[in-house]
């Protein structure tokens, strides 16, 4: 929840210096000093009160958010005025998608008179955060806008500083591991680990590769009686003039014992302060069996690449949980199919190790189409025949380096690897395949094999979840048919009269002793103008219910409209609702048009139905009036967008935010599934696009943002 911050009285505003000045400046005192999150935090609390004092009639709330897989907010963390909540829900959803792309510039958040600036926390790791301000009362803010973006700045980039001291931090830890690892290596390349007083009596210290023997051995000798190197000198002489001796061979009384070994000592003068009882000498001592290292360092060896493989296995161990986790968080999350699909099959290929991954079924004309990473028809009929032969018996195939049946594979999805990996995902009622190559030598790893087929069940999943959705959409088209069925019946009722009534005419013409061709041709000619009309209508029709493949291709905005506008005719007519259109010459979008059809032919609806009172308090209205403005976005997007607004009541309080949830409806249940307006929302996610809902002064808006042909070429 939201940090409060004291509310402060006109009066007691300092009257010296502009108070958003202090503000800014102790702020970016505040925020410099701070070496920890929850340090910046308190010091934008007191920012918050800073700001409160130099504007007592705004609100103001300060957090951090990252963008999500599927691009909508998660708030790290705010700081703000109790009773200024706004950090949540599609509003917030929606400024968010609009202030990351605006450079950081104020946009407004609709529907809550506030406005807000978002400011990247510049990284190259490919994490997205930002520093987000939100103020109220937005429509005033020219005057104070460029002290707050300022604000807003000094926040992203204390972030950022706090950010990286963490990685620094983690990086050091990783580092005294690495270091601790090499200390444990070094410690198990000796056997006797050492020390001794001052008078040279030593005592072993730390024992090491089950050398009990030595010890024992060594235990209570003096430094004095071990001969070091050919020249004969002692070691206890030798450490006192010299201060060290390193890895040099040494003989014992005691040592001679141990046939068949040769031993090696080394050691260091540490500290010799008079009345002090503490070790004055430290070294080790190592066996050697013959001219090489014996069995016990070669115990030690097995031992530390043993202990190697084990942590290298349970680091991967922990990055395939990871995976798992991060791929199940997908499948839950509020993104679109194609947006799960994208990410799991990116996640498969890191598994994997390989550079890239495609999921890949057959059409429905028996050619390959792509899923992902983008939706297309691919050339090349022998792709599936590869695939399916491959993975007929078995779920999992690898293509090794020279195999040539994988040539095609390789030329077909230019994969940058000798080896692929192919992985069979069956569905309902067709198979789906996926499939990457890896340029390491060796090839795929059995363990990341292994992976790859759990993993499939997460990719599987986000299929069917796909399969579904287009299902329901699909229903839900189906559904619009049967509401529309009146005014077919209408619409068709029309041409067949006056095709009736021409046939007749038509009749009595022929047997007429006074007949003329030329007045029963402009008969026919009126009949066959009517069986157009009649055919034009069953066409639209069709057309409308044909389901959908769900590729983006372009579509002319003006012609789309004008469509769906003369399907929708009847029904109109019948509500007593005008329609304009002022859609740009040219406007055009890169989506599938028979599912951004469906999306007009829907908010047309509920349109006209919001104007004739079907699910609000509010009476009816014989003068309905809808416009249908379309344009490109002034701004660096350059979507297409189409604005639908009607002159009916609006969206009531408290329905706004909740308009675009499944089984969300304020109309009759016989009249409203509550799915219409989610399945809009959906369609337009899988574009690439997003909706947007509100009120202008005259009635609600419903606008629908889509990518533009002008912005991917």
């Amino acid at each position: 929840m939201l940090i409060s911050a004291p509310r402060v009285p006109p009066d007691s505003v300092d009257q010296g210096n502009d108070p958003l000045d202090r503000a800014l400046i102790e702020t970016a005192v505040d925020v410099a000093r701070a070496g920890e999150p929850d340090e910046i935090r308190q010091a934008l609390s007191r920012c918050i009160t800073l700001l409160r004092k130099a504007e007592p009639s705004r609100h103001y709330a300060l957090c951090e958010v990252s963008a999500g897989p599927d691009g909508r907010p998660v708030v790290v963390w705010r700081v703000g005025d109790g009773d200024f909540d706004i950090i949540e829900g599609e509003a917030f959803s929606a400024w968010f998608s609009r202030a990351r792309r605006s450079s950081g510039e104020f946009e407004s958040v609709v529907g809550k008179r506030a406005a807000g600036i978002a400011v990247a926390i510049e990284e190259t790791s490919g994490w997205e955060g930002f520093a987000c301000l939100i103020v109220s009362d937005g429509a005033d803010i020219e005057r104070v806008q460029e002290r707050l973006k300022a604000i807003a700045r000094l926040v992203a980039a204390a972030l950022l500083r706090v950010h990286r001291r963490q990685v620094e931090s983690f990086l050091q830890r990783r580092q005294q591991e690495a270091h601790d690892d090499a200390q444990v290596w070094l410690e198990m390349g000796i056997d006797i680990a050492w020390d001794a007083n001052a008078d040279g009596v030593l005592h072993c210290r730390r024992v090491l590769n089950r050398r009990d023997d030595l010890a024992r051995s060594l235990e209570g000798i003096n430094l004095a009686g071990m001969t070091v190197g050919n020249g004969g000198a002692n070691m206890l002489d030798l450490l006192r003039a010299e201060g060290r001796v390193r890895h040099q061979r040494v003989a014992h009384r005691n040592l001679d014992a141990h046939k068949g070994q040769t031993f090696y000592v080394s050691g260091l003068y540490t500290d010799e302060s008079a009345g002090v009882a503490r070790p004055v000498f430290a070294g080790t001592l190592t066996a050697a069996h013959g001219a090489g290292f014996g069995s016990f360092d070669a115990e030690a060896s097995s031992v530390l690449a043993q202990a190697s493989t084990a942590r290298r296995r349970e680091e991967e161990l922990r990055i395939e949980a990871e995976a798992m986790l991060e791929g199940l968080r997908l499948l839950l999350a509020s993104s679109t199919s194609r947006d799960k699909l994208l990410h799991l099959t990116n996640l498969l290929s890191r598994g994997l190790g390989a550079s890239a991954g495609f999921v890949v079924e057959a059409g429905f004309d028996g050619r390959p189409r792509l899923l992902s990473p983008e939706t297309r028809v691919l050339d090349g009929g022998h792709i599936i025949q590869t695939l399916a032969h491959g993975l007929a018996e078995r779920s999992l195939k690898v293509y090794a380096a020279g195999d040539m049946s994988a040539d095609g594979l390789r030329q077909a999805f230019d994969l940058d690897g000798a080896h692929v990996a192919t992985l069979a995902l069956p569905l309902k009622a067709h198979m789906t395949y996926f499939l990457c190559g890896t340029r390491a030598a060796e090839g795929f790893s059995s363990a990341s094999l292994a992976f790859a087929d759990r993993f499939g069940l997460l990719l599987r999943q986000a299929l069917l979840l796909r399969e579904e959705q287009a299902q329901l959409t699909q229903t839900a088209k189906m559904a619009a048919l049967g509401q529309m069925s009146a005014s077919i019946a209408h619409e068709l009722k029309q041409p067949l009269n006056t095709i009736s009534l021409a046939a007749q005419n038509l009749e009595a013409i022929i047997a007429s002793p006074k007949f003329e061709a030329r007045t029963a041709e402009a008969k026919i000619a009126r009949m066959l103008a009517q069986v157009d009309r009649a055919s034009n209508v069953i066409d639209r029709m069709r057309r409308f219910g044909r389901k959908s493949i769900g590729d983006n291709e372009r579509v002319d905005l003006v012609e789309l409209v004008e469509g769906v506008v003369s399907m929708m005719r009847p029904m109109l007519d019948r509500a007593g609702t005008d329609v304009e259109i002022n859609v740009s010459e040219g406007l055009a979008a890169l989506v599938d048009g028979l599912q951004v059809e469906q999306v007009l032919a829907n908010l047309l609806q509920n349109a006209a139905d919001a104007i004739s009172g079907v699910g609000t308090s509010a009476a009816g209205r014989r003068d309905g009036r809808i416009r249908i403005i379309g344009f490109y976005a002034p701004d660096a997007t350059r979507q297409a967008v189409l604005r639908v607004e009607d002159n009916g009541p609006g969206f009531p309080d408290g329905i706004l935010e909740r308009a675009l949830e499944p089984f969300f409806t304020t109309k009759p249940a016989e009249q409203g599934t509550g799915l219409g307006l989610a399945i809009c929302d959906a369609i337009l996610r899988e574009s690439g696009g997003f909706i947007e809902l509100g009120n202008h002064t005259g009635g609600g808006f419903v606008t629908l943002h889509m990518p533009s042909v002008t912005k991917i070429t």
